[in-house]
């Protein structure tokens, strides 16, 4: 009487783990621990319950039908890894030109901070006299609205007293 481990036994009966571990719990294998307290199956049980092991053999007829078969299959083969490495060539160009992309806009984005920040005494200068020409006229505008503003809100109270007092 031969004693298998679950993993011996489903490697020797080409059965996997969880089909013995159900066998065990239906009741059809009965497991046993053994010194090491790990789970042994007798191999009669095994062979009752899944049948025996046995190797399958191959004819000679079938052999050749398998050469025959094997040389499309690495003609077959041979085609993928073309196509494959075309793929292949193909990705490593779209990559080199996304990362020219991205530096190209790398260098604009610098390019456009370089030129905003640089800033020479004579633009600061004309800033300065706009800046005061600007304040004269924004203060004109100011004192127009101001002017045509107050018009305005005493018809919109006079309407909405009116409206109020049902006048």
């Amino acid at each position: 009487m031969s004693l298998l481990t679950i993993l011996e036994a489903s490697k020797q009966f080409k059965v996997g783990r969880t089909s013995i571990y159900k066998a065990i719990k239906r009741g059809d294998i009965t497991p046993r621990l053994n010194a090491q307290n790990i789970q042994v199956i007798d191999a009669q049980d095994m062979v009752r319950v899944f049948g025996g092991s046995v190797p399958k053999s191959v004819s000679g007829n079938s052999t050749l039908v398998v050469s025959g078969n094997n040389e499309e299959l690495v003609r077959e083969l041979r085609e993928q890894i073309q196509d494959l490495k075309q793929d292949k060539e193909f990705l490593k160009q779209e990559m080199a030109s996304i990362r020219r992309d991205f530096d190209d806009f790398k260098l604009m984005i610098e390019y456009k901070g370089k030129s905003d920040l640089s800033e020479t005494d004579e633009t600061v200068s004309e800033q300065a006299g706009n800046s005061f020409g600007v304040q004269e006229k924004q203060q004109r505008e100011q004192v127009e609205t101001d002017e045509k503003q107050p018009q305005k809100t005493e018809k919109k109270r006079f309407g909405f007293l009116r409206k109020l007092l049902g006048d």
